[in-house]
């Protein structure tokens, strides 16, 4: 038997409730994350303007950090993430030091 489903079809509340949190949950999550890297930003002196833009992607390199991390993947496959992610803190990604 084919169960047709359509706008007019009620989602289960379990469903909705659960989609909820997760939602709620995934966005508090970010929240948080970003304030914790602005503030670490500013405390590194990265330009107040610049913070804004830098932190969502320090942000995703933590978690991508953390996700290469627990595939046990080692120093040497994690150094050209954390290079970036340094280079990223201190806004001089693709500046040769001399």
């Amino acid at each position: 038997m084919v169960e047709v489903t359509g706008s007019s079809a009620r989602r289960d509340p379990v469903v909705s409730a659960v989609s909820i949190m997760v939602k709620v949950v995934v966005g508090l999550t970010f929240t948080f994350g970003f304030g914790n890297v602005l503030a670490l930003a500013l405390r590194l002196g990265v330009p107040v303007w610049v913070v804004p833009l830098v932190a969502p992607a320090v942000v995703e390199l933590l978690i991508a950090i953390r996700r290469v991390s627990a595939c046990d993947v080692g120093k040497a496959g994690m150094r050209s993430a954390r290079l970036l992610l340094m280079g990223t803190i201190h806004g001089d990604v693709g500046v040769e030091r001399g």
